[in-house]
C-alpha cells in the first residue's frame, strides 16, 4: 500500500548564503551572495562593495544595494537588458566596514581637500574631467586582495561611495557609483563595464580622429560599410538629424552627429546610433546597437536556449502568450500581434519557489478561474525532496501561491515517475490536478485534487483498479478531454504495450472522480488492432463540443493509418480513416508529428503535420476537417526566412488573436519564429535569433 505519511526534509535555504573571512584590519568584511546563477568559472561574477560605510552605516548600505542593484538596474518589472540576461550573472553583495563614514574628497587636480579613513580609501572629486571619483594610492591593491578572498574568480566589482553628490565612472574592471545617484547611472556605467560602450555625449568641437573602438561610434558616413548597417532602415537619412520615428528615438538607429572620444565631447566628425540612449542621458534604454552588444557580451554565460517553451492565455483570453524557461530564470512574452515582446523576467528566488533550475517542470492551467492560464511547476531531481507548486498569473508577472515539499494531499511522496494532467474535474472553471503513477510501487495509483484557487485539496484515490480498466499498469497513457460536452474534463486511456491486445477505455468525470463509460478490447472502431505505436490526439473535429480523437499509426504496419474517431459522449465511431495517404498531405510516413489545432478559427479542430526524418528535405503541413474529412497542403525546406531542420520543435499557440486561428511557435536551441497560421498554410511573421527582441527595423527581417 502506498503509504501517505513520509518524513519531510525542510528545503535548504539558498537565497542568501554568507561567508567571513578575517582580514589584518580591524573588522571582518563579510561577503553575501545575492544571487546565484551557476558556478563562478561560468558566469560573470559581479561583487558589490562599498567604501564609506562604518559597522553602524552597513544596514543603509545593504538597503541602497539592494534599491540600486536589485530593485534597480535587475528590476524584473522594468523593460531592458538587464534583467533580460540577469542569469548571465552571479551577485554577491560585501559590506567593508570603514573607520569613518563618508569619503576623501579632492580638487580638480586632485590634491586632498578632505581626508576620511575608509576601507578602500576611493575619493571623489565631483568633477566630471576627472571621472567623479578615482581610486586613492592603496584603493585597488585592497580591493584585490580583498574580492580575491571573498569571491575567488570574481569578474567585476561595483563600488558604492557613501557621498550623496552625484557620479558614476568605470575604469578596467571596475565601475563606482555614489549613494546620491539613481540607478540609471549604475545603469549607465555597466553599459561601459560589461559591453565596453562608448559615451554619446555631444559637445561643440570636431572630432578628425581616427575610427572608435566601440561598436556604438564611429566617423564612417558609408551606409554599405557602417558598422551598425543592419539596424539602419533605407529610408532614414544618413547623416540622422530627426529621429527616425518620432516619440521613439531609441527604438531605431541612425547616424547622429556628435560623441564622446577620450574625455572630449565632440559636435561633428562622430556619430552615434541614437538622438538620445542610455549611454548619453542615462535614463533611456540602450538604443539597438548597444542592446545588441549588452547581448553579446554576456551570451556565452546567459545559458540562453530554446528549449523549454510553454504557451498559454497568461494575460488573459484572446490570445495566447508564451513562458520560456531558461536555467535559474523564466520570462513572460506577451503576444497578440506578429511578434512577441518580453514583459516579465525572474531570476531572483520566489518566495514561494526559492529558485528555478533546469530540472523544472512546469504545467499550464487556470488554476483559480480568473480567465487567465497560471503555471503548476515540479522538480525532482534538483534538490533533496520533491516539489510541486502553484504560480498564478497576474497577466503581466507570475506570483508564488502555493508550494508543496516532498507530499500531496492524500498521495503522500511525489516519486520520479508520478505523472501530472490539467482537468477542470467538476467543472467550476478552475484547473484540478490529476496525478498518476504505475512505476514506482507495486500497483498503480491515479489521484484527483481540487484547486480551490489557492490550495489542492484530496478529492478521491483510485488505487490498483479503475472503473471498468482493471489494474492499472506501467504503460497506461491518459487523455484529458471532455467527450460528454458536460464542462468536466473527462479522461481517455490507452495501454498498447502491457497486455496481449490493446485497450482504450473512456472514463467519465462524476465531479469527484471517474466512472466507467465504455471500454474497447483489441479493436477501434473501423480501426482493427490497436498497437504500441498508435499515437492519439484530442481534438473536436466536428465542432459539437464533445472532444474526439485522431489515432495514428506509422511504425507497425506496412503503411501508415490515421483515424478520425469521432464521440457521441458514450462511445467512439468511425468518421473516416485514411491509409497510407492523406488529401493535400501525400503519403504518410512513420515520422510524421502530428499537432491538434483549429488553423481556420471554425471551432473545429484541425492538424498541423512535420517531417525532417523520412524524405529529402522538410514538410509542414496544415490539413483542415470538414468535420467528416481532412484536405490540404504543404510547405516545403524553407516558410519565409526559416529553415525548416531536423531539431525544430512546434508547440500550438494562437499568438497573434485575431480570428482565433491556432498558429504554430517553431524553435530551436538557437532560434524562435512566429508561423502564423493563413488557414490553408504558413507564414512566418517573425524570426528571432538567439534572443527574442524587437527592434523597428532590422535588414535580416528577423521581426
Amino acid at each position: 500500500m502506498k503509504s501517505p505519511n513520509r518524513s519531510i526534509r525542510w528545503p535548504t535555504v539558498i537565497a542568501c548564503i554568507t561567508l567571513m573571512v578575517m582580514f589584518s584590519r580591524a573588522n571582518a568584511q563579510t561577503v553575501t551572495e545575492l544571487l546565484r546563477s551557476g558556478p563562478n568559472g561560468s558566469k560573470i561574477n559581479l561583487v558589490i562593495i562599498g567604501d564609506g560605510f562604518t559597522a553602524a552605516n552597513q544596514a543603509t548600505y545593504n538597503t541602497f544595494v539592494d534599491s540600486m542593484v536589485i530593485q534597480g538596474v535587475f528590476d524584473e518589472r522594468r523593460n531592458g537588458v538587464y534583467r533580460e540576461t540577469m542569469n548571465a550573472f552571479n551577485l554577491f553583495r560585501v559590506n567593508a566596514n570603514s573607520a569613518q563614514s563618508g569619503i576623501t574628497t579632492v580638487d580638480a587636480n586632485g590634491a586632498v581637500t578632505n581626508t576620511v579613513n575608509t576601507f578602500l580609501g576611493y575619493r571623489f572629486s565631483g568633477n566630471w574631467n576627472r571621472c567623479w571619483m578615482e581610486p586613492g594610492p592603496n584603493s585597488n591593491t585592497t580591493l584585490q586582495g580583498t574580492l580575491d578572498a571573498l569571491v575567488p574568480g570574481w569578474t567585476y566589482a561595483f563600488i558604492v561611495l557613501n557621498t550623496t553628490s552625484f557620479g558614476g565612472c568605470r575604469r578596467g574592471n571596475q565601475l563606482a557609483v555614489t549613494v546620491g545617484g539613481r540607478w540609471t547611472v549604475a545603469a549607465h556605467e555597466m553599459g561601459h563595464l560589461v559591453g565596453n560602450l562608448g559615451d554619446e555625449y555631444t559637445g561643440a568641437n570636431n572630432y578628425t580622429g581616427g575610427e572608435p573602438g566601440v561598436v556604438n561610434l564611429t566617423i564612417n558616413t558609408n551606409r554599405s560599410t557602417l558598422k551598425w548597417r543592419q539596424f539602419v532602415n533605407p529610408t532614414t537619412p544618413l547623416a540622422t538629424t530627426i529621429p527616425p520615428f518620432a516619440g521613439s528615438p531609441v527604438d531605431d538607429a541612425g547616424l547622429f552627429p556628435g560623441g564622446t572620444i577620450g574625455g572630449q565631447r565632440f559636435a561633428t566628425g562622430i556619430y552615434r546610433p541614437s538622438s538620445n540612449d542610455r549611454m548619453n542621458s542615462n535614463a533611456p534604454e540602450f538604443d539597438p546597437i548597444c542592446y545588441d552588444q549588452m547581448q553579446r557580451s554576456t551570451q556565452p554565460q546567459h545559458e540562453y536556449r530554446y528549449r523549454n517553451v510553454y504557451a498559454g492565455h497568461f494575460g488573459g483570453a484572446g490570445h495566447d502568450d508564451v513562458m520560456l524557461h531558461n536555467a535559474n530564470s523564466i520570462a513572460l512574452y506577451t503576444g497578440a500581434s506578429d511578434q512577441i515582446n518580453v514583459a516579465w523576467v525572474r531570476t531572483l528566488p520566489d518566495p514561494v519557489w526559492d529558485a528555478y533550475r533546469a530540472g523544472d517542470r512546469f504545467l499550464v492551467g487556470d488554476f483559480d478561474g480568473d480567465g487567465r492560464q497560471d503555471l503548476f511547476v515540479y522538480n525532482f531531481t534538483d534538490w533533496s525532496m520533491p516539489y510541486f507548486a502553484m504560480l498564478r498569473s497576474t497577466g503581466t508577472s507570475f506570483e508564488g501561491v502555493r508550494r508543496f515539499d516532498r507530499n500531496l494531499p492524500g498521495w503522500g511522496s511525489m516519486t520520479a515517475h508520478d505523472e501530472f494532467h490539467v482537468a477542470d474535474v467538476d467543472g467550476d472553471g478552475k484547473d484540478d490536478i490529476v496525478v498518476f503513477n504505475g512505476r514506482d510501487f507495486s500497483i498503480g495509483y491515479l489521484l484527483v485534487l481540487h484547486s480551490t484557487g489557492s490550495d489542492l485539496t484530496y478529492v478521491r484515490r483510485y488505487d490498483d483498479v479503475l472503473p471498468g480498466w482493471g489494474a492499472m499498469k506501467p504503460n497506461d497513457q491518459f487523455y484529458v478531454a471532455d467527450f460528454d460536452a458536460d464542462k468536466r474534463a473527462d479522461l481517455y486511456v490507452f495501454n498498447g504495450r502491457d497486455w496481449a491486445v490493446g485497450y482504450l477505455e473512456m472514463l467519465r468525470s462524476t465531479g469527484t472522480g471517474y466512472g466507467f463509460v465504455r471500454r474497447f478490447d483489441q479493436k477501434l472502431p473501423g480501426w482493427d488492432d490497436m498497437k504500441a505505436h498508435d499515437q492519439f490526439y484530442v481534438a473536436d473535429f466536428d465542432g459539437d463540443g464533445r472532444r474526439d480523437l485522431y489515432v495514428f499509426n506509422g511504425p507497425d504496419w506496412s503503411m501508415s493509418y490515421l483515424e478520425m474517431l469521432h464521440s457521441t459522449g458514450t462511445t467512439l465511431t468511425n468518421t473516416r480513416r485514411f491509409d497510407r495517404t492523406v488529401p493535400g498531405w501525400g503519403e504518410m510516413r512513420r515520422h510524421d508529428q502530428w499537432f491538434a489545432a483549429d488553423v481556420d478559427g471554425n471551432g473545429k479542430t484541425d492538424l498541423y503535420v512535420y517531417n525532417a526524418s523520412d524524405w529529402a528535405t522538410e514538410y509542414l503541413g496544415t490539413l483542415r476537417t470538414s468535420g467528416s474529412n481532412l484536405s490540404g497542403g504543404w510547405q516545403a525546406d524553407w516558410i519565409g526566412s526559416w529553415n525548416l531542420g531536423a531539431s525544430d520543435h512546434f508547440r500550438v499557440a494562437n499568438f497573434n488573436g485575431g480570428a482565433g486561428w491556432d498558429d504554430l511557435l517553431v524553435f530551436n536551441d538557437k532560434w524562435f519564429g512566429l508561423l502564423k497560421s493563413g488557414s490553408g498554410s504558413s507564414f512566418l511573421s517573425a524570426i528571432y535569433p538567439d534572443w527574442i527582441h524587437n527592434h523597428n527595423y532590422h535588414s535580416a527581417g528577423w521581426w
